[in-house]
Parts: structure tokens; C-alpha cells; sequence
């Protein structure tokens, strides 16, 4: 099928999917009070109407009828909890979240030191660095920390992420002194011992093992590179080799870099006052000295090309997908509206992927939805993890359920159902003071406004069906999509109808190609068999017209379009092709001087100079054959299983690959990088079931894949009848 084909089919696939259907005070600089019924926190609710029986109250009535449903009770206004914020000399942001209702204290100290602050190559930095922390001070060995902390049923931890390291005690009351005692030590004068480093290297090199055993680890890191880039330092994963290369002066670096007051956040939760944190703090954190900050690493994210990035578990019963987009800030306006679409796709059950893959089809128990909440961009993805024998069908309902998202927008009741469920799940958090605490610290983290934390629950509920459109169009179109999957290698071919299929192993890493093998053959000895193969150069050269009619599918996102197309050709380079899928008709010809296009319909339009040059160019029987008088740049890059394949750049700077079959030399495979609205994309045509024809070849059925949509073709082909010049120039131009 002729290339331009691709491309003025994609354009027309933009308009119709993306367009048509559709915190001064003793140790404090600042501090702010908020109160308990802040206008700004209460969720702007209609007023409540009286039920039947509040109207009646006072009144004789009789007993309620238990055949009738009762009214629901009515709305009540939310009012975000009661919290200070102060900030002290040192720059250490401070939140005191104060519930008297039992003995304990907790806190959380966030510190803006993350893996993404790992220098290259040694990733695991931030984790280690963090870990070591605990394993021993200047007063304190590790077992006696440990002991120390157990003895009065104190915890005292470290966990990092992404962008943040956060640690996180808690105790009774009476004990809260002994815990931030711990607390200071290991801030200010960790040991970062040789012994144990060795032994929590030992650790992570099991743990990096262990995560290549679990596939939705491997299919979760694997979408982070796709999606960011592979260099990206969101996406770096930790090794043996980057575990192995870190050194004890890179942990204490690292701590010295990174591990100050004015790089934190910390919330102290529980029974507690104002004045007795900050006593807590001035007595145990007096040590931890401020410092210059390092920005934050801010690379640029780069999304890799479309198609399915395939790592092959062998022995594996169940694939692991992941259908993942680009998503924008936290802090985008928009962010709100995307993060409620992953709960309507898939939030638990009502959502549109627990209705579908789960309830309807039974391909999964648990599928899922989901928006990460990073500062810079984040990552939105959905999927599950699937018995093998159907995760194409998976794939291509997520698919579908995507486009008819876009087309028709959302659900109105299981929108409505969706953020009632959001917004109960998160009132209902709010009853745990080290959940609220949490909420504000992220907002500190992203630098989010107070009064926009405060109001969550009301942008919540303003989030409307003309928004989840608006964010569906904008980041879960056909061009934002990748696709994951960990998987057996028997399921590969299956998932090439979803686009190019990319290899990659357990480590991340691009699976090592199969070498070109050397061949004996000159471009001119392959054109010469091809040629052959054809029928032999009189009979090939004895055809001066052909005539095909055939039958059209395009499979697209879960659904098929069925149609006809239509293809007139006449020597040496007039070419004329009509596809009808009855939602869409795209036509395009040339009489080898001019070329034309019309969509759906429409008036057949003159195509500008660079597109009348690629499709005159393009418009040949079998373009192999006039590689040499087209002016083409042509080389063999060599055997390659079944193929010799053949680098073709076409003089309009086009490059290309062309598979010949080495038994018969007939081609069998085209591979071309097209540009499309959404960007390049890689092209794959496969040619098969070659019928005779008055002596001459022909392939009969044609496969083009591309990671949009893959439209086959059925021709009945005839040679040498009857046609003018004038049938290659449109109506409207002669």
C-alpha cells in the first residue's frame, strides 16, 4: 500500500477522534492559625431539604412503613481540620496536628532528598544513605538503637521515593522525649559504618534480584522510562553494578549534600501542643544546622516512540500490561480532572475497567487505574495483570475503552459515582490526624497554597464531564499511548497489531538484536532475484496498467472498520487510490506531474510541492525495481533470519527497510518512519499470499501496522486493462 496512504489516514483519524465526536512566637518566624470553620474549607454544599420525617416532628405519626425506602439524610458542610503551621529559625517548616484522644505522638519528617538526586551509575545513593542512618551514631551503636526503641515500643524508620525521603517515629507520650532524642542523633552524627554498608549491601543486591522476579515491578519501571525517557532520572532503577559502585564517601556525601532543616517538613501528630513541639524540636534538633541547597535535578522529559515495549519472562502464566501516557504537574489545573478519570477507569469497583475486563469478560481479578503525583510531570497509567491467552483481547479493550472515553465522553452516573467515592474515601481519611498532616506536607512539598489543600474536597466535587473530556482529548489520545507488557515470549507476535514491538530484558535494558549476517549479494543481485521471483523482466515489464479492488479492515483501539478500496495504476508512475470505511473515505492520485488528495469526501484538493514529490515518487508497482532510476541511496545490511534487508534513502530523504524473503526473494516486509500530527511513527507492511497473475506475482493480501491502527487488505487483482491519463486526474481538476 502506498506510504502517503498512512499518513493522510492518520491526519484524518486526528480530526475525527481529537475534533469531531464528540505557617511570632518563642523559636518561630511565622505562624498561622487556621480555624475551625475557615470560610475557604467549607465545601460550598446546596442547602439541605427537610425529610419527611423532620417535617413532621412534633406531630402524631404513625410508625415508618418498612416497604419504603427512607429519604437520604442531608448534607452536611466540611470543615478541614483544625492544624498549625510555623516555620522555624533554622527553615524547617513545621505542622503540629493536635488529637488528645490517646497517649501516642508520631511525626514525619519530609526531606526533599530522593532518588533523584542519585548520581549517575550510582543509583541507590538516596536509599542506602538513608537506611545507614539508622545503623548506628556518635553515642549509639545499631543494636543499641534497635534495643533502645523496642524497649518502650517506639518505631523510627526511613523510606525513600522518587523525589523525597521521608522518616516517620512514633511512641507513647511519655517516651516521645527518647524518640526525638533518636531522631537528632541520627540527623546530625550518623556513623555510616564500612561493616555495616557491606551488610546493607548485601540487602540491595537481593532486593534488585528479587524485584526482576515480580512482574509488575519490572512492567512499573519499564513504563517509568518509556514514559519520562530512559536516562530520565525519574526512571533509573537501581542495579547490582550501580549498588556495587557506591562507595562510603559517596552516603556520607550525599547526607552532607542534602540533609538539611531547610530542605524539610516536619509534622508532628497526636497528643501534643504547639508549645511542646517546638520544645521537642529546640531541645533535640538544635544540632541540625542549615545549609545551601542543590537544585533538584529538572530533566526534560522525553517520551519514547509508540508501540509496545515487550519484556520476555519465559515459563510466564500471566502477562503483566501496563497502557501508559505522559501526565502533567501536580500543581496543573488540570491535574484534578485527570487524577478523578483514572478513578473513573479504574478505581475499584464501578469503575469502567472492573465493569469490563473483571466483571464482563473475567480476564482479571484486580485492574487498575491510577495518576502518579510528582512536582515536575508525572506518568498515567492503567492496566492488569492477565492470564496470557488473552492479553491482546485485554489490551484491546482498555484500548476501546479509552477511545470511547474520547468519542463520546464519560459516564455521567459512574462519574458521579466516581467522585462521590474519591471524596467519602478522603473525609474519611481525615479521621486520622497523621493522614491530615500527610495532605499538608505533600502540599508543602509541591508548593501548593494551604487554602488549595484545604479546599480539596470542594475541587473535587467541581470536577465536571466537560472537564474529564477535556483532559481524555488532551492526554489519552492515540498518540499519547505506550503500551507495557511482561510477558511469555509465545504472546510476542500477538501484540505486533498494537504497533512496532520493542525487546527489552529483565534488567531494562534493549534485548540484543539478532546480528545481520554477512551476504554474497549486491543491492543489484537482490533487485535482479526480486525482479525474477516477480515473473522475470519481460512479463514484469509487459504490464502497463493494473486494476485492484479489494476488501479493507482497519482494526483500531479494540474496534474494526470494514470497507473497500479501490487502486488504479498506469506505467510508469500514475497511481490512484480510494479507501471507503464507510465513518471515513480517503482518496488520493497522480498523473505523474501532479498530485491530489480528498477526505471524506470532500473536493479533491491539490497536495503542496513536498507531498506531490513523495507521492509521485511513491507511486509504483513494485518500487524495488526502480530503486536505480528514482535516484535512491541504496546498501545491504545483510541477512537477518529468513530476510536479506536491503537501506533504501529515498532522494527526498526518506529511509526505509525492505525484507526479501531469502528462499524465494520476493519481499515480504517493509519497515518506514512516517510523520504524522502526533509525530513519527514506525510503519511495518507485510506482504503475502502471492497469486499469479498473467504471469507476474502479486501479493494478495497486505497487513500495514502502525501503533495508531492496522489496516489489512484482500485484492483481486487485473493487469493491462483499458485506462486514460484522465482517470488518475479528479473531476474537480480537469
Amino acid at each position: 500500500m502506498n506510504a502517503q496512504i498512512i499518513r493522510t489516514i492518520t491526519q484524518l483519524l486526528v480530526v475525527v477522534l481529537f475534533v469531531g465526536v464528540g505557617g511570632n512566637e518563642l523559636h518561630s518566624q511565622t505562624s498561622k492559625k487556621k480555624s475551625k470553620k475557615s470560610k475557604s474549607s467549607i465545601t460550598q454544599s446546596p442547602t439541605p431539604q427537610p425529610t419527611l420525617e423532620e417535617t413532621k416532628v412534633g406531630e402524631n405519626t404513625e410508625k415508618p412503613d418498612p416497604n419504603v425506602k427512607p429519604s437520604p439524610l442531608g448534607t452536611t458542610p466540611f470543615v478541614f481540620p483544625e492544624y498549625e503551621e510555623f516555620t522555624l529559625p533554622d527553615g524547617m517548616h513545621v505542622f503540629v496536628v493536635e488529637n488528645h484522644q490517646l497517649p501516642t505522638v508520631t511525626f514525619t519528617l519530609l526531606i526533599r532528598a530522593g532518588d533523584i538526586y542519585d548520581p549517575q551509575g550510582k543509583e541507590g545513593v538516596a536509599s542506602m544513605m538513608g537506611d545507614m542512618m539508622s545503623k548506628g551514631t556518635a553515642k549509639h551503636s545499631a543494636a543499641q538503637i534497635a534495643e533502645i526503641l523496642d524497649g518502650v515500643g517506639a518505631t523510627l524508620g526511613v523510606e525513600t521515593s522518587g523525589e523525597a525521603m521521608t522518616i516517620s517515629g512514633s511512641a507513647l507520650k511519655k517516651h516521645t522525649d527518647l524518640l526525638f532524642s533518636m531522631l537528632g542523633e541520627q540527623i546530625t552524627s550518623p556513623l555510616f559504618d564500612e561493616t555495616e554498608i557491606e551488610k546493607l549491601r548485601k540487602q540491595y543486591i537481593a532486593s534488585v534480584a528479587n524485584q526482576k522476579s515480580r512482574s509488575n515491578e519490572v512492567a512499573q519501571s519499564l513504563s517509568r522510562k518509556v514514559i519520562y525517557g530512559f536516562d530520565n532520572h525519574l526512571a533509573r532503577i537501581q542495579s547490582e553494578t550501580s549498588i556495587n559502585n557506591i562507595k562510603k564517601s559517596d552516603i556520607s556525601g550525599f547526607f552532607n549534600l542534602v540533609i538539611k532543616p531547610n530542605n524539610a517538613s516536619i509534622a508532628i501528630v497526636g497528643d501534643v501542643t504547639v508549645k511542646e513541639a517546638k520544645a521537642l524540636l529546640s531541645k533535640h534538633l538544635n544540632k541540625w544546622e542549615k545549609g545551601d541547597i542543590p537544585a533538584p535535578p529538572n530533566p526534560e522529559m522525553h517520551t519514547e516512540r509508540q508501540g509496545v515495549y515487550f519484556v520476555s519472562r519465559p515459563g510466564a502464566v500471566q502477562s503483566t500490561i501496563v497502557v501508559c501516557s505522559p501526565a502533567p504537574s501536580r500543581k496543573d489545573e488540570k491535574f484534578i480532572a485527570l487524577d478523578m478519570t483514572s478513578t473513573y477507569l479504574g478505581g475499584g469497583f464501578g469503575s469502567v475497567l472492573f465493569s469490563t475486563l473483571r466483571e464482563k469478560y473475567s480476564y482479571t481479578y484486580s485492574p487498575f487505574a491510577y495518576l502518579t503525583q510528582g512536582i515536575r510531570y508525572n506518568r498515567f497509567a492503567l492496566g492488569s495483570e492477565v492470564r496470557s491467552s488473552v492479553t491482546d483481547s485485554t489490551i484491546s479493550v482498555i484500548l476501546r475503552e479509552l477511545k470511547k472515553l474520547d468519542e463520546e465522553g464519560p459516564d455521567e452516573e459512574i462519574l458521579k459515582r466516581s467522585i462521590a467515592f474519591r471524596v467519602g474515601r478522603y473525609k474519611l481519611s481525615l479521621e486520622r490526624a497523621s493522614t491530615i498532616a500527610s495532605y499538608l506536607q505533600n502540599g508543602w512539598f509541591i508548593g501548593m497554597p494551604m487554602d488549595d489543600v484545604e479546599r480539596e474536597v470542594e475541587r473535587m466535587e467541581a470536577v465536571s464531564y466537560g472537564d474529564v473530556a477535556e483532559v481524555v482529548r488532551k492526554y489519552l489520545g492515540m498518540f499519547d499511548l505506550r503500551i507495557v507488557v511482561v510477558g511469555n515470549p509465545a504472546i510476542r507476535s500477538t501484540l505486533e497489531r498494537f504497533g512496532p514491538v520493542y525487546d527489552y530484558t529483565l534488567d531494562l535494558q534493549p534485548a540484543v538484536a539478532e546480528e545481520y549476517q554477512p551476504v554474497q549479494m549486491s543491492v543489484e543481485d537482490i533487485v535482479r532475484g526480486y525482479q525474477q521471483a516477480l515473473g522475470g523482466e519481460a512479463v514484469v515489464n509487459a504490464v502497463q496498467s493494473v486494476v485492484m479492488n479489494g476488501k479493507a479492515v482497519m482494526s483500531m483501539q479494540g474496534r474494526d472498520m470494514a470497507g473497500s478500496v479501490v487502486r488504479k495504476w498506469k506505467s510508469p508512475n500514475k497511481d490512484y487510490i480510494n479507501i471507503d470505511l464507510s465513518v471515513m473515505q480517503q482518496m488520493q492520485s497522480t498523473n505523474g506531474l501532479q498530485a491530489w488528495v480528498s477526505l471524506n469526501g470532500g473536493t479533491a484538493g491539490e497536495a503542496d510541492a513536498e507531498e506531490t514529490k513523495r507521492i509521485i515518487l511513491e507511486a509504483r508497482l513494485f518500487p524495488a525495481l526502480s530503486w536505480q532510476a528514482d535516484g535512491y541511496k541504496t546498501s545491504v545490511k545483510g541477512k537477518k533470519g529468513d530476510f536479506i534487508v536491503v537501506e533504501a534513502m529515498a532522494p527526498i530523504g526518506k529511509k526505509d527497510l525492505y525484507f526479501f524473503n531469502s528462499t524465494t526473494m520476493l519481499l515480504s516486509k517493509t519497515e518506514k518512519e512516517e510523520q504524522t500530527p502526533g509525530g513519527s511513527v514506525t510503519v511495518i507492511e507485510k506482504f503475502d499470499n502471492y497469486v499469479d497473475v498473467a504471469g507476474v506475482k502479486f501479493p494478495t493480501t497486505v497487513v500495514t501496522q502502525n501503533p495508531i491502527y492496522t489496516l489489512s487488505y484482500t485484492w483481486d487483482v487485473q493487469v493491462n486493462l483499458p485506462l486514460t491519463d484522465q482517470d488518475f486526474v479528479p473531476h474537480e481538476a480537469r
